[in-house]
């Protein structure tokens, strides 16, 4: 399949229009001041971050695209990866429980690169499959959800074992194996963390077009193509999700117990 169809009706965006849209981000502080809430130092800081990652990130594509480098492409997909692993675990300002973190890379590298790998191999099919103009944009896509996914179960998994330790020690007394005593909350953990992404391609196409469906439309492509890219983009990255929060609360949950099966 070729690449996306670009046309001379693409309206570039200068440094000038580029400052103007900085307004938003004003008007942003103004509002929370206006409402008690002092979240501008957020909001700037966020803002320049935002601003410097993306003109890196772009550049770096630039480059990764003109080399089309299987190495380069590889590598970028490995800093996704690493990058969404740390930013679960750096979320966690409490007391975070070392042992998770095996658990964490595990199932975000193996639902991500498998739903990836089954996507371009077997769906979209690019010449070459490493071809970084599909690899890097549509991966970043499913690591992104997966990384929301798993730390939105790793969230409801701690509350939940903090609210309900005396049910589960309580079941553990009377006989039942940590998985039988934590499996309520693994259920309720699994469809907390799936449910943002259910709930967004329910609405999708009737309260919203997305963002990726939108660049393509705006860089020229029919809004028919663009669909299909859409709805084959969206069904790969509720796999993922899923994928990956399944593999995670499998074997997280174990480790909150020590070898007597205790609870710690």
């Amino acid at each position: 399949m070729g690449g996306f169809l670009m046309t001379d009706s693409v309206i570039n965006i200068d440094n000038k229009q580029l400052l103007l849209s900085y307004i938003f981000a004003i008007i942003a502080m103004i509002l929370t001041s206006v409402n008690g809430i002092n979240r501008n130092k957020d909001i700037v800081i966020g803002t320049i971050r935002m601003t410097v990652q993306l003109f890196i990130a772009g550049y770096i594509l630039v480059y990764i695209f003109d080399s089309s480098s299987f190495i380069l492409t590889v590598l970028m997909l490995a800093v996704m990866e690493f990058f969404a692993i740390f930013n679960i675990v750096s979320s966690k300002k409490d007391k975070f429980n070392k042992k998770l973190i095996g658990s964490i890379a595990i199932s975000q590298i193996i639902g991500s690169i498998f739903s990836l790998a089954f996507f371009l191999l077997i769906v979209i099919r690019p010449k070459p499959i490493y071809n970084p103009q599909y690899l890097v944009p549509l991966g970043g896509m499913v690591i992104g959800n997966s990384m929301t996914g798993i730390n939105l179960a790793l969230n409801s998994i701690e509350s939940s074992i903090e609210d309900k330790r005396i049910t589960i020690e309580g079941s553990l007394m009377l006989g039942a194996t940590p998985r039988m005593a934590m499996n309520k909350i693994i259920q309720s953990s699994f469809d907390t963390a799936i449910t943002p992404t259910l709930n967004n391609i329910k609405n999708m196409g009737i309260i919203s077009l997305p963002g990726m469906m939108t660049g393509q439309i705006l860089g020229g492509v029919s809004p028919l193509i663009a669909i299909r890219y859409q709805i084959t983009i969206m069904t790969a990255i509720m796999s993922s999700v899923t994928i990956c929060v399944f593999i995670f609360l499998r074997l997280a949950y174990k480790k909150f117990f020590n070898d007597q099966d205790q609870l710690i």
